[in-house]
């Protein structure tokens, strides 16, 4: 602390004020800026040290009638003693605390309220720290994401071995959802963190998602689009038969429902959507294209007539 400080100023007490009065507002400064109550906080451990100084300089008599008198330079310009005698570093909660008792003020150290540690709430500066958290980064295939899956993790929580652990992981999750394991994080004498997975779902080579439904691109034959089908159509749980009706448009969405995805927060499951999409021989015979002319011929018609109703 500077020499320039003024004690009274610091404690914020007046210059009237009484021994109890500015030992109560040394204790309430120096429980509330104490680096054991600070840790790294540059800021706080300065203020203390000014607390510190003016404290001393205020319950000392000599130094008190010295500052009254003389100020600053009634300490020779020295600065804060209190550098000096705490020079191996910081005092202690009990220390502080311990002086105060031992110069009598609340009723001695054995006083009413179950002496300074319950008065002062040491247990705050020493309790265990908590666990922490662990995260961890999963990546699952389209499916598992879907469906929910048992999976193996190597895990490594701070201070520990790596932990070999097997996690149930809720069906419907998706790209940005975080999966909580409770009890799995870091393990301390005060507790055990949780496990927090970060969840990537890989693309997959049919299926898309939107939302709790789930799309794919169904592939029909131009005769099968005209004269209607039925088909075997994949979803997440094994595939189903779906009824093509006659004359079906490419574009069409067929609703397959509840085989969409689960939502993990309500329960409900989405639907799953076949997406008509009209696919043209990828080669073709001559017989072919004959009877494809013919049969434009015969039954002619045009798919642009309204489109060019608005040109």
């Amino acid at each position: 602390m500077s020499a320039r400080k003024d004690p009274y100023q610091v404690l914020g007490v007046a210059r009237n004020a009484t021994e109890e009065q500015v030992k109560k507002a040394y204790r309430d400064l120096a429980r509330k800026h104490h680096p054991d109550m600070n840790r790294g906080d540059k800021r706080s451990e300065e203020r203390f040290k000014e607390i510190q100084h003016a404290y001393e300089t205020l319950s000392d008599p000599e130094k008190k009638r010295n500052y009254d008198t003389f100020g600053a330079a009634g300490f020779g310009g020295r600065g804060a003693g209190s550098q000096t005698r705490y020079s191996r570093g910081f005092p202690s909660m009990e220390e502080i605390f311990g002086d105060i008792f031992a110069q009598g003020g609340f009723g001695g150290r054995g006083g009413a309220g179950g002496g300074f540690g319950e008065m002062f709430d040491f247990g705050q500066a020493r309790r265990p720290a908590e666990p922490r958290h662990v995260r961890h980064s999963l990546t699952l295939d389209f499916q598992d994401a879907a469906r929910g899956a048992e999976k193996e993790l190597l895990v490594i929580s701070p201070g520990e071995a790596e932990r070999k652990i097997k996690v149930k992981i809720p069906a419907g999750v998706d790209t940005g959802s975080k999966v909580r394991i409770s009890g799995k994080g870091e393990r301390t004498d005060s507790g055990t963190g949780d496990l927090i997975l970060d969840i990537r779902v890989s693309p997959h080579p049919v299926f898309r998602r939107e939302g709790d439904d789930i799309y794919l691109d169904l592939p029909l034959t131009v005769y099968e689009a005209a004269l209607g089908t039925r088909v075997d159509v994949p979803t997440v749980e094994g595939p189903v038969r779906l009824t093509i009706p006659p004359g079906v448009a490419g574009g069409t969405k067929m609703r397959i429902r509840g085989k969409g995805a689960k939502n993990p927060k309500t329960g409900k499951t989405g639907d799953q959507f076949a997406v008509v999409r009209i696919a043209m021989p990828e080669e073709s015979e001559e017989g072919m294209e004959r009877l494809m002319g013919e049969i434009a011929e015969k039954y002619p018609y045009d798919p642009r007539k309204k489109l060019l109703r608005h040109l």
